[in-house]
Parts: C-alpha cells; sequence; structure tokens
C-alpha cells in the first residue's frame, strides 16, 4: 500500500475510532443506570431526611407557596440548603403532582446528572498528560461502579448533581485558561461554578479555588470575567442565608432548652447550627484532628471499606498501603499537569470541609473520585514503567523478587478492593429491601394518621418529613443529636435524656415510633436511642400498632411528654 494511499485510511480509522469510544463510554453509562435502578432507588427515600426536605420545598415552590420547609410548622423560609435542587425537583410536581408516585421521575432526573457527571469524568481524564482515551475509559468505569457512586445515585440528594457541576467547571477551566481560547469558555466556567454554589453550598469555596487558578495562568482580566458571572450567584446565596433567618418557636426554659434549639438550628441554619455544636462545646481541635483523618483516609475508603474485609490488621494495612499509593500518584500527576484548575479547587474546598461538624467525607469527595482514580492509575504506570526499566542481567534474582512482591502486593490488594466492592453493594441492597419491607407499615401509620388526627395536628417522628408528604401533618424529628456527641458523651446523654425535646415547643400531639429509628446517626447514638425508645415504650399503650408490629403511634399531652 502507498504512502498516500495510507493517508487517505486515517481519517476513516480515527472516525471509526471515535466511534468505538462513544460506545464503550454508551456502555459504561448504560450499567451505571442499570446498577443504580437495580438498588430500587425509592426505597432509600427518607433514609438521610435530606433527601425529603429537598422534595418537600420542591412541592412547595411548585404550589406556588416559595422555597419554604413545609413540613416544619411554622412553615419557615428554607434557609438551610442553597435553592438550585429543589427547584429543579419542583418540575417534577409541576409534571405529576401524584406523590409517591412522582419519585420515580425524580430518581430519573437525579440520573441525569449521574450521566453528565461520567460524561464530565471522561471528559476530564482523557485531557490528563499520558492518559489515553482506553484508560479515561477504563478510569471512568471504576468511577462509574464504585459502590459508593451508586449509593449515593440511588439517594435524592445534591452531591451528584453537584459533582456533575463542579466537575464540568474544572474541564471547562482547564480549556479556558489555554492561549487560544476565548471569552465564552471563560463565560461558561463561571456560569457551571455559580450553579454548583446555588447546588450546594461547598460551591464557594470551589469557585474561589478556580478563580485563584485561573488568576494565576491567565492574568486579572480573564478571572474579572470568571469573577463578574459567579458573583450574583454567590450573593443569592449569601442573601439567604444572612437576612432569611427563621424564628425559634418559643418555648418554655427546662433541661432540654439547649437540645431544642439545636434541633431548630439544623432545620434552618446549617452556619448557625455549627457555632453552637463545635464552638458552644468545645470540640473545634477534635472536629479538625477527626476531620484530618478522614480526609487523608477517604480517597483509599473509596476502595478498600474495612468493615467487610474480616482480619482488621489486614484492612489496616490496604487502606494505609493505597493511601501511599494514590498521594505518591497524585503528587507525580500534579507535577505533570501544569497547574490543573481541579487542584487549585481541592485545596480551597478543604478548609471548610476540615472544619465541618457533619463531614460526609465520601459524599464531599465525589467531585474529586476522577482525580484519585488517575493519581491511582499514575504510581501504578510508574511502578511498571521502573520494573521495566531495571537493568537486566546483573541484579536478575533481585528484579525477580521485586516483581513477584509487586505482583503478589498487587493481586492482595485487589482481592481487598473486590471484596470491599461486593460487601458495601450486598450490604446497600439489604438496606433496600429492610426499608421496602417496613414501607408498608409506615403507610399504614401515615395512613392512620391522615383518617384519625385533626388536619392541623403536629407529630414528632424520625423520618418527619415523610409523615408530612403521605399524611399533610406536619412534623419534626423528636430531637437532632449534636455532632459534638463523638467527642463528649456528656453531651450524647444530655441529647438522649431530652428525646422528645421538640414535641412542646411545637404543641406535637403525636409521636411515631419505627424500629428503624436513628438508623443514619453514628454508633452509639443509634443503639442507645433505640434502646430508649424502648424503655419509654416499656410503660406505654400505643393508639396504633401496624399489623407486624414495627410502628406504633402514642398520644402526647399538653407538655409534649408521652401519655400513660
Amino acid at each position: 500500500m502507498s504512502e498516500a494511499t495510507d493517508r487517505s485510511l486515517q481519517p476513516a480509522r480515527t472516525r471509526k475510532a471515535r466511534w468505538l469510544v462513544w460506545i464503550a463510554l454508551s456502555g459504561i453509562i448504560v450499567g451505571y443506570v442499570f446498577f443504580v435502578v437495580r438498588l430500587h432507588p425509592t426505597n432509600f427515600f427518607g433514609l438521610s431526611q435530606d433527601d425529603t426536605l429537598y422534595f418537600s420545598s420542591a412541592k412547595a415552590i411548585a404550589e406556588g407557596h416559595g422555597y419554604i420547609l413545609p413540613s416544619v410548622p411554622g412553615t419557615p423560609a428554607a434557609t438551610k440548603y442553597p435553592i438550585l435542587y429543589p427547584w429543579i425537583l419542583s418540575w417534577v410536581w409541576r409534571w405529576n403532582p401524584s406523590f409517591p408516585a412522582n419519585l420515580s421521575s425524580a430518581v430519573a432526573l437525579n440520573l441525569v446528572f449521574g450521566v453528565a457527571y461520567l460524561l464530565a469524568t471522561f471528559a476530564f481524564l482523557r485531557r490528563l498528560p499520558g492518559f489515553s482515551d482506553v484508560v479515561a475509559l477504563l478510569l471512568t468505569a471504576v468511577c462509574a461502579l464504585n459502590p459508593r457512586v451508586l449509593s449515593i445515585s440511588a439517594n435524592l440528594l445534591s452531591d451528584i448533581p453537584f459533582a456533575a457541576l463542579a466537575l464540568a467547571a474544572c474541564v471547562v477551566a482547564r480549556r479556558a485558561t489555554a492561549r487560544e481560547s476565548g471569552l465564552g469558555a471563560m463565560i461558561a466556567c463561571g456560569l457551571l461554578s455559580g450553579l454548583s454554589i446555588l447546588m450546594r453550598t461547598m460551591g464557594i469555596p470551589f469557585a474561589a479555588g478556580l478563580y485563584v487558578a485561573i488568576t494565576l495562568r491567565s492574568g486579572w482580566r480573564r478571572s474579572s470575567a470568571f469573577a463578574a458571572c459567579v458573583v450574583p450567584f454567590a450573593v443569592t446565596l449569601f442573601w439567604r442565608t444572612l437576612f432569611l433567618t427563621p424564628k425559634m418557636p418559643p418555648a418554655a426554659e427546662s433541661g432540654c432548652s439547649a437540645p431544642w434549639r439545636m434541633t431548630w438550628l439544623y432545620y434552618t441554619s446549617y452556619a448557625g447550627f455549627w457555632r453552637a455544636d463545635v464552638l458552644t462545646h468545645g470540640v473545634f481541635w477534635q472536629t479538625v484532628r477527626n476531620n484530618i483523618m478522614s480526609a487523608l483516609l477517604q480517597p483509599a475508603s473509596y476502595f478498600i471499606n474495612a468493615t467487610h474485609i474480616r482480619a482488621p490488621v489486614l484492612a489496616l494495612v490496604l487502606l494505609v498501603s493505597l493511601s501511599a499509593i494514590l498521594f505518591r500518584g497524585g503528587t507525580r500527576l500534579a507535577t505533570s499537569a501544569e497547574r490543573q484548575p481541579i487542584y487549585f479547587a481541592l485545596g480551597f474546598y478543604l478548609i471548610p470541609i476540615l472544619v465541618w461538624d457533619y463531614a460526609a467525607m465520601d459524599r464531599f469527595f465525589l467531585p474529586f473520585l476522577p482525580l484519585i482514580v488517575a493519581g491511582i492509575w499514575r504510581e501504578a504506570q510508574h511502578v511498571a514503567s521502573q520494573v521495566r526499566g531495571a537493568p537486566r542481567g546483573k541484579g536478575r534474582n533481585e528484579r525477580a523478587t521485586a516483581v513477584c512482591f509487586l505482583c503478589l502486593a498487587g493481586i492482595v490488594l485487589a482481592w481487598g478492593i473486590a471484596v470491599s466492592w461486593t460487601g458495601e453493594i450486598r450490604s446497600v441492597a439489604k438496606t433496600s429491601r429492610t426499608r421496602a419491607a417496613l414501607l408498608d407499615e409506615k403507610r399504614q401509620a401515615y395512613t392512620w394518621l391522615q383518617q384519625n388526627s385533626p388536619q392541623d395536628s403536629r407529630v414528632i417522628a424520625y423520618e418527619d418529613v415523610s409523615v408530612y408528604l403521605y399524611s399533610g401533618r406536619q412534623a419534626l424529628r423528636p430531637v437532632i443529636f449534636s455532632a459534638a456527641g463523638v467527642n463528649r458523651l456528656d453531651i450524647l446523654n444530655s441529647d438522649l435524656a431530652c428525646i422528645t425535646s421538640s414535641a412542646a415547643p411545637l404543641g406535637a400531639k403525636y409521636w411515631l415510633v419505627s424500629d428503624d429509628d436513628f438508623g443514619y446517626e453514628w454508633e452509639p447514638a443509634n443503639s442507645r436511642a433505640r434502646q430508649k425508645e424502648k424503655e419509654m415504650e416499656q410503660t406505654l399503650d400505643p393508639l396504633f400498632r401496624s399489623s407486624p408490629g414495627s410502628l406504633r403511634i402514642y398520644a402526647l399531652d399538653s407538655e409534649g411528654e408521652p401519655a400513660l
């Protein structure tokens, strides 16, 4: 074949390769959607409470009541979260106002963001130095099938939409800082960053990091254009947070006044809750110390879950080893990636995470999961090149020993990841089945409330927003545990002693108790709260008991105490 003929075939080969890449990426996306759907996402609704708060606020927006907390007595303004995610979900209520039938549509909408997250992941990975399309596809599949990504995608939370917007902003920022790039890319980057701010407050430090990166690489003129796009979104967020502070319902002074105040702040002001929890309780440095340790281990925890590896020492060794691999690879990647904007975003993003009292690291680090897997891959590449480049002849035995050791270590690490992922998927699937089995009983309780209580009745229940969505009765959790209780047992004991502290200030007349209450809390708060409920129930007669007995409803007196 002549050279001219070979050149004429190049465009055809290139088109074929592109088609194969997109076909493979489509297959990864289909697999991701399939595995999320297999978890039956609607079963998780109400597990975290965040999802029900989003969805109930979306209902209020769709009905023209504005951004409020309709499930909370007094319907205060919703200042706990930014407005974008509830506004997006409000379209689900506009399309189909029938609950719970519309939950499936909400899950489907969330999966659209999941697909966007994977597309941004692929776009980010394929532009890293030395990463081919094949490698980018492989690592995208790792992100798509990661159990934590699947689990979070199965919940109606803002984490996946935020990760999609933030990661897309990083991808566009890299293009926008190129010399030949026009102003359009910078504006697009600013708009994506602004939308991420309205999706989650953590978009603020993310955007700040991108601003610094753009300033250093492209100068103040382009960074000013970026800032001009971001500032309106930030002002909107801060205006709602600072100037719309819902007033706390009056309550008589008692030994449970502090837990009640913490509960109200939890619903209405995360900043106020943080101050009362971390600063007032004097656990700032304990919180920072715990968060630093969690932040260091979280990247490796996406792959190694000590809960599912029966040998604790082996689990710790695998976790530490993978962390070392990841950080070494991340360092190599950073030195070869020409100060990518995502590194600046990560640096600023870590600042609030390290002081936050509810630092859910597995959720917070989702925008950086592609960077994490890229770091692992880069270190694996480096080790392989070192082995291949070792001099032959002399030291042959040493080289063979090193190869055998690395192979064995790789096999053990792969085994640990396989065991961890399999165990985590089984655990998530078990939670889905358990919640599905209880849902029928919970609906019995909600129906009883709807049929046997006045419309203006108020309820305390752990899954309080679900009570509102199913029965129309406003509700609140019995108590919100201070995160400081993780470090100080006396604070946990105080909260447990006031486990129904929300009832009196709200004038609640009913207390709904379920066998899975406090399932989202840490240990020992989880087990001790359930034990406290059982002790209180021993002297009470329920107004309602579900047929298998997992749900009970009790009457409350005028002082918010369970009626004997």
